[in-house]
């Protein structure tokens, strides 16, 4: 008590703050809990069911293909999202020439800006059958059009491809910060001991990126269990069972079937394996341990 007191007006500040996250995050998280143990009527009248929204959730043979869905989307967008943006990033810290480099960063941070609305709607036009650029460069090469988002074996490889493209630029500025704080001593002293660049890339700076390599395997892990809007927009009847995701098939119970318990059940399934994803990530890669420990 007498702690408060002398930091009153630091809990003060915080207050608003604390309110706020109570209010929008946790309230709605408990009840978001208690209403997947119900089954919600058309009118708003609650009927409490226990585990039964779990146990079909769980027994549904649609939530076994999100899952796989999930896991394929997933893997190649966690495999491209953390070596590509490493790659530009090192790229361009090794570009002398000033104005080529931020030109470079611009281009490839701007789909980041735009959201999937947008960028759907311009790949939609792009790889569309009929007129599509792309698809007209396969006719001008003597192939046939392709309908790549209604082919099922098109689609996921060109899905983890625009998660990449889009995300790239972003992921890549984490990297280049990281790379510009490095201390230039290291590199001084390897070109005086004779050390080319690709001796300097992969003895000083690969290795001392380890630690921001780890933070953005985290953030693209936990992106992709959140990866809705792209999925939405670009899917199609042709292609719904093999790109359909969690989030996906959590809008579908709730939005479209009006089955409000067996969604909040299937969200928080998505909550507890986020959870487990990163509390194990953290683990094994030690996060927050300290330095040198």
């Amino acid at each position: 008590m007498r702690r408060i007191r002398k930091h009153l007006e630091l809990y003060l500040m915080i207050a608003p703050a604390l309110v706020y996250f109570a209010l929008f995050s946790v309230y709605p998280l408990i009840q978001g809990f208690l209403t997947s143990f119900q089954e919600i009527g058309l009118l708003g009248n609650a009927r409490w069911v226990g585990v039964e929204n779990y146990r079909q959730v769980f027994t549904d043979f649609a939530f076994g293909q999100v899952v796989i869905n999930t896991l394929w989307l997933g893997f190649g967008m966690v495999s491209l999202g953390v070596i590509v943006p490493l790659i530009i990033a090192v790229a361009l810290h090794e570009v002398p020439f000033a104005p080529l480099r931020k030109l470079t960063q611009t281009i490839t941070y701007t789909p980041h800006l735009f959201s999937w609305v947008v960028v759907g709607g311009i790949w939609i036009q792009l790889l569309s059958p009929d007129g599509g650029l792309v698809n007209e460069l396969v006719k001008m090469a003597g192939g046939s059009p392709i309908h790549f988002l209604a082919n099922t074996a098109w689609v996921r490889p060109i899905f983890i491809l625009l998660a990449t493209w889009k995300e790239m630029g972003y992921m890549a500025v984490i990297y280049y910060a990281a790379i510009s704080s490095l201390d230039p001593t290291h590199f001084e002293a390897a070109t005086v001991d004779g050390a080319g660049r690709w001796d300097k890339i992969r003895h000083i700076t690969l290795p001392q990126l380890v630690p921001t390599t780890m933070i953005v395997l985290v953030l693209t892990i936990v992106s992709t269990l959140r990866m809705f809007d792209q999925v939405f927009i670009l899917r199609n009847a042709a292609t719904t069972r093999v790109v359909d995701v969690l989030m996906t098939y959590v809008y579908d119970l709730g939005m479209a079937q009006f089955e409000l318990g067996q969604a909040t059940a299937a969200s928080f399934v998505v909550v507890v394996i986020g959870l487990a994803l990163v509390t194990v990530l953290r683990r094994l890669m030690r996060i927050d341990a300290p330095s040198g420990a």
